[in-house]
C-alpha cells in the first residue's frame, strides 16, 4: 500500500487528506471513501466513525496501529472495486494532476538522522520544493507499529528536510536515481535493505545514511532535479544560491 498526504478540492473548499494510489492514475481520499462505505452499511454517525477508523491524517493512521492500517486497506479495496464500476466520484478520487501532494508525513512526531542528531520536524518540504544545493540520495524510514515501517525518498536542504509525496510499507526493488537533464546518478535500493534500524514510534522519521556518489556537474539556478524510485518521481528546483560541494 502506497500512502501520502495531499490538498484536495478547489478554491476555499480545500482540505488536507490521507490519500492512496489507485489504478488508472487516480488517488483515493481514504477517509471520504470510508465515510461512504459506512453510510452504505447503515452505520450510525458514519462520518465521525470514519474519522476514528481511517483518519484523514497519515500520522494519526500510523498511530492507530495495525487495525487502522487494515481499515485503510479495506477502504482502498472498496475504492478499487468502485472505480471498476466506473462511477467513483472525482471529488472522492481525483486524478493525480488535480491535487497538490505534500510531504507524505508533513509533521513527523520526531525527525532525526541515523547518527542520532535531530532535525527540525516543523521544517519539512515536499514535492516541488526549491533547494539551495544538489541533494544527497537517501531514503527515510517511517515508524508504524511494532517492527513495521514505511519508506520514502528524503533529502536535506540546510535546516529543512525534504520527504517524498508517497510512503510505501515495503522497500521496493530497483534503483533510486538523481537526474537533471542528461546527467544522472543511480543507487540500488538494496544498499539500504540490510541496515540495522532502531525501533521507531508511529509517525517518527529516521533519515537513513545517504549514498556515496559524486555531485552532478555544475547546474544553473532554476535547474530541475528529479529523484526517482519505483514509487514516484520527486521533482525539485535549484534556487538562486547554489553551492556545489562534492557529496560524500
Amino acid at each position: 500500500m502506497i500512502l501520502g498526504t495531499a490538498i484536495l478540492g478547489q478554491g476555499s473548499e480545500t482540505r488536507r487528506a490521507l490519500v492512496a494510489m489507485l489504478s488508472g492514475g487516480r488517488i483515493a481520499d481514504l477517509n471520504r471513501v470510508e465515510r461512504a462505505r459506512l453510510h452504505k452499511l447503515g452505520e450510525g454517525q458514519a462520518d465521525a466513525l470514519a474519522d476514528v477508523l481511517v483518519p484523514p491524517s497519515l500520522r494519526r493512521l500510523l498511530e492507530g496501529g495495525p487495525r487502522a492500517l487494515q481499515r485503510a486497506r479495506q477502504a482502498l479495496a472498496y475504492a478499487e472495486k468502485w472505480i471498476q464500476r466506473g462511477d467513483l466520484p472525482d471529488w472522492m478520487a481525483p486524478c493525480l494532476e488535480q491535487v497538490a501532494l505534500l510531504p507524505c508525513l508533513p509533521r513527523p512526531s520526531h525527525l532525526r538522522r541515523a547518527d542520532g542528531t535531530h532535525r527540525d520536524r516543523l521544517r519539512v518540504k515536499g514535492p516541488g520544493a526549491t533547494v539551495a544545493a544538489q541533494p544527497q540520495i537517501m531514503l527515510a524510514t517511517v515508524g508504524a507499529f511494532g517492527d513495521a515501517r514505511g519508506y520514502c525518498i528524503a533529502a536535506e536542504d540546510g535546516e529543512a528536510t525534504i520527504l517524498g509525496g508517497w510512503m510505501t510499507l515495503e522497500l521496493p526493488r530497483g534503483h533510486l536515481e538523481l537526474r537533471s537533464g542528461a546527467h544522472r546518478r543511480t543507487v540500488a535500493l538494496d544498499a539500504w535493505e540490510h541496515l540495522e534500524v532502531p525501533s521507531l514510534r508511529p509517525g517518527e522519521v529516521l533519515l537513513l545514511p545517504p549514498s556515496r556518489h559524486k555531485a552532478l556537474p555544475t547546474l544553473e539556478p532554476g535547474a530541475r532535479l528529479r529523484l526517482t524510485w519505483p514509487v514516484e518521481d520527486l521533482m525539485l528546483v535549484l534556487g538562486e544560491t547554489l553551492p556545489h560541494p562534492t557529496l560524500q
